[in-house]
This record gives structure tokens, C-alpha cells and sequence, in this order.
């Protein structure tokens, strides 16, 4: 016969987390230092970046934010797409419209929906 054996409580001092299929382990003691209070209601995008869609327009900060993705400097994008830097920055910044043409050339580099860049 075997003896029984107590069991001891586990103690839990950590937390995991899973994001994006990666799988996260932190102390307690540094997550709750991040700890947000809960929310019922959800927060819209539109929300979030509204400060920044009223200053680059909404096609501007997306368009801003594809070639940040993607690591390309405006003179980079400007050659990929047949347009100037100068070009780049009055797209950005929402100082000149993003026409059909070169939408659909920013469609064709970056496997986005041309639509989305249209005012």
C-alpha cells in the first residue's frame, strides 16, 4: 500500500495571456501594474484615431500607415508608385486628394483595397 500523500496548494503567481497565437506568461506583480478597469461598452477606431484622421484625413493616415508598415521611406513609396516625395507628404497630410489611379497603384504594391484610399 502506498501512502497518501498531501497535496500542497499551487500557488498561482503568474498570468497567461495569448495573443496574435503567441502565448505570454508575466508575474502577477507586473501585470496588475497594468491592469485596465473593465468596460461595458466598446471603443470604435474611429474613436481611437479620430485626432489623427482630422489632421492627415482618414486616406492620409492609412496611407501613412501602410508605408510605415511596410518600413518604406516617403522617396521609396514615391518611386514604387510613380509619383514624387512631395507627392507622398500632400497625400499624407491631406493636402491633396489620392486619385483612382494612383489608389489602384497603391492597390497593386500593397494588396489593399483601392476604396479605402478615396475621400
Amino acid at each position: 500500500m502506498s501512502a497518501r500523500m498531501k497535496k500542497h496548494p499551487i500557488k498561482h503567481n503568474s498570468i497567461r495571456m495569448q495573443h496574435a497565437g503567441i502565448i505570454y506568461i508575466f508575474p502577477i506583480k507586473i501585470a496588475e501594474k497594468y491592469r485596465v478597469p473593465d468596460r461595458e461598452e466598446s471603443v470604435s477606431a474611429d474613436v481611437v484615431f479620430a485626432e489623427i484622421n482630422k489632421k492627415y484625413t482618414r486616406p492620409g493616415a492609412l496611407m501613412r500607415g501602410i508605408r510605415a508598415r511596410e518600413e518604406m521611406t516617403q522617396v521609396e513609396m514615391a518611386k514604387k508608385i510613380g509619383v514624387t516625395q512631395s507627392d507622398i507628404s500632400q497625400m499624407e497630410n491631406g493636402k491633396r486628394r489620392i486619385g483612382r489611379t494612383i489608389a489602384k497603384r497603391i492597390e497593386k504594391l500593397f494588396h489593399i483595397d483601392y476604396r479605402s484610399l478615396l475621400a
